[in-house]
């Protein structure tokens, strides 16, 4: 049984993304991006996905609660999001069943390329063995240790995504007290907390079994897939590839020395949502947009950066202020760098999880309001006129 639960949480980190890259990259002219990109936007798609329709569930618990708790919202999630990736995974197979075929004998090629790389240049074998060594080590202690690592913020992110599952709820607790409904705002519009449980409802593993145990070790192998990826932009050579992240995991392991160090997400707390914005999210779409601008205008790129700052927005609020700065620093650079104004299409498109966000972050804010008012509210509801809440409520 704990083999199948393990095969329904990976499948999330696996297929999952490779089928919604695919899919969102699948009308690309040009077809350039690596298979490290298409994972990463397939992986920030689902977290997107997942987004839209928790925050949709989210409103209608909020807007349909009177006196009592509204319940039921979270199932429907795990639902919805099930059956919507289930189609998409369908769709993937049918539309890409050449390249699925073909996908064997692909990896196959490339393995015996990198052997052959190696037999040409043992110090590119060397180099590469010293940073699997440090990969290791790092997965060893995220997998054995971290299980001991309570930041101060996870008397909240546990706790939320526990009581998400134990009152079929969204964002609706008061992880003090236990209190429904009691939200705040920050908590509200992130789904990064119901996310992984959904990840737990789905696997049958505890939410801080999760969060501190099997999430670290399989986002610390995304961060360095970005890590890879950042490396093959900066460098042509392999060699130097190996080179630059092995320097980067000694910096990484002896850069871990307190909570307010600059590796602590990395390697100390990385299942949080702030930890997985800054560690992954953000370096992925800095070289990704520094890439994309130096080409030809492509309006099939338009949906790919639409889909990870989605899900990049969706993890934490610090996104409204971080990933605002990071695209926006990226296109005035690149604006110098070409001599003209960079493609605002693009700009805008990278934004588009901000300007979600924020406005979900209104919306919310005001409703809460409203149901913490005597006076006037800003929207009007009631039960009489919310017609859906004889059929959901």
């Amino acid at each position: 049984m704990i083999i199948i639960r393990a095969i329904a949480f990976l499948l999330h980190f696996t297929i999952i993304p490779v089928a919604l890259g695919r899919l969102i990259t699948y009308k690309q002219t040009d077809n350039k991006d690596s298979a490290i990109a298409t994972y990463i936007i397939g992986l920030f798609g689902s977290f997107a996905i997942f987004y839209v329709l928790c925050s949709i569930l989210e409103w209608h618990q909020y807007w349909n609660t009177f006196t009592e708790p509204f319940t039921g919202c979270f199932t429907a999630l795990c639902i919805a999001y099930s059956v919507l990736i289930a189609v998409l995974l369908i769709v993937w197979m049918i539309k890409d069943k050449s390249a699925i075929k073909a996908s064997v004998g692909n990896a196959k090629k490339w393995f015996l390329e990198k052997i052959n790389q190696v037999k040409d240049n043992k110090l590119l074998g060397i180099y590469m063995i010293a940073f699997v060594v440090l990969l290791v080590i790092q997965l060893y202690f995220a997998f054995a240790y971290e299980i001991n690592e309570w930041s101060y913020d996870d008397y909240d992110y546990v706790v939320n995504s526990q009581d998400t599952i134990s009152t079929d709820t969204i964002a609706y607790v008061n992880y003090v007290n236990g209190e429904m409904p009691y939200t705040a705002e920050k908590r509200a519009v992130t789904a990064w907390p119901t996310y992984i449980a959904y990840l737990a409802r789905v696997s049958g593993f505890e939410v801080t079994t999760i969060s501190h145990t099997i999430l670290p070790v399989i986002l610390l192998l995304v961060a360095y897939l970005v890590y890879y990826y950042i490396s093959r932009f900066i460098f042509r050579d392999v060699e130097n590839r190996f080179v630059f992240l092995f320097l980067f995991s000694v910096a990484n392991i002896f850069g871990l020395y307190s909570h307010y160090s600059a590796t602590f997400r990395l390697l100390g707390a990385i299942w949080q949502g702030k930890a997985v914005l800054t560690t992954i999210a953000i370096p992925f779409i800095t070289i990704y947009l520094i890439e994309i601008y130096k080409e030809k205008f492509d309006k099939y790129k338009i949906k790919p950066l639409i889909m990870v700052s989605l899900g990049a927005a969706s993890l934490t609020t610090m996104a409204a202020l971080l990933l605002t700065l990071d695209v926006v620093l990226v296109w005035i650079v690149m604006g110098v760098y070409l001599r003209k104004i960079a493609d605002v299409r693009y700009l805008l498109a990278s934004l588009f999880g901000v300007i979600y966000l924020v406005i979900f972050y209104v919306l919310m804010s005001t409703l809460i309001s409203d149901m913490q008012s005597y006076e006037k509210s800003f929207f009007k509801r009631g039960r009489s006129i919310n017609w859906w809440y004889k059929w959901f409520g």
